[in-house]
């Protein structure tokens, strides 16, 4: 059976958002034999080294990286609108103590709302990193959501020039009906400017039991309660740790793109 490492993970530091805790991670996939696993928390890397610890003991390569907040300028204070995700892996030392340094500055020179860098810090910064277009949320698909596609098109020129073979675009089903529309685009784009396609799954829970606790946490981060109506969540129970099979059946039309 071919196997399925997941490169977009959120775990217990992603605080009152991700609810998968870093052992039940690892040991899930340590007993599926997928031989490796990424921890890409929000906005920090506080679980780096617990992370490290348990998937050495058993015997999962683990992958080290950073779901960015990343805006067009950090020293701005009054455009909130323009912060958007970004995913950052490390491929070596190099890329570990780069990931390091982009933190830093997230949160010493950029934090505004939450800790964020620019590209001009990613372009600086990014030697030994592997990087990936991210969800919905990131600049690439929000571009495609808003029709501003000729925007779009010199946002993945401009990271593809950044990052070379070490840029992907990121395509997920959760059952969204704009990640289908964000998909064939960046279908266009990988032919079009001859970039790899990564399939993820943005993992908040490691099971779909799990999505109802998932959901009380972001009540508690947003002080809202559970039957409020006006309150933000996720629409679907799709954000869990799948087999590979579950991927290939979310994402049939990009299986081996």
């Amino acid at each position: 059976m071919k196997k399925f490492v997941h490169l977009h993970v959120h775990t217990e530091y992603s605080l009152l958002d991700g609810a998968t805790r870093i052992k039940d991670l690892v040991k899930t996939v340590a007993s599926r034999g997928d031989g490796a696993v990424a921890i890409t928390d929000h906005g920090n890397m506080y679980g780096a080294l617990n992370f490290y610890g348990e998937c050495l003991k058993n015997g999962v390569k683990p992958i080290i990286g950073c779901e960015f907040y990343i805006c067009h300028d950090l020293t701005r204070r009054d455009n909130k609108a323009d912060s958007a995700h970004i995913v950052l892996l490390a491929k070596d030392d190099v890329g570990y103590h780069n990931l390091l340094k982009l933190n830093s500055i997230a949160f010493i020179d950029g934090f505004y709302y939450k800790p964020r860098i620019d590209y001009e810090a990613l372009k600086k910064h990014s030697a030994g990193l592997m990087c990936l277009s991210a969800c919905l949320a990131g600049h690439i698909p929000s571009l495609i959501i808003e029709k501003r596609f000729d925007e779009a098109k010199e946002h993945t020129k401009m990271l593809q020039e950044m990052f070379g073979e070490d840029f992907y675009l990121e395509i997920q089903d959760h059952g969204i009906p704009e990640q289908k529309e964000v998909n064939l685009k960046l279908a266009e784009f990988s032919q079009e400017f001859g970039i790899k396609l990564v399939a993820t799954n943005d993992v908040h829970y490691l099971t779909k039991d799990d999505a109802e606790m998932q959901d009380v946490l972001m009540c508690v981060q947003m002080g809202k309660t559970i039957d409020d109506p006006d309150r933000m969540k996720f629409s679907t129970d799709e954000f869990y740790l799948k087999t590979r099979e579950e991927m290939e059946q979310a994402l049939p039309a990009f299986e081996e793109a």
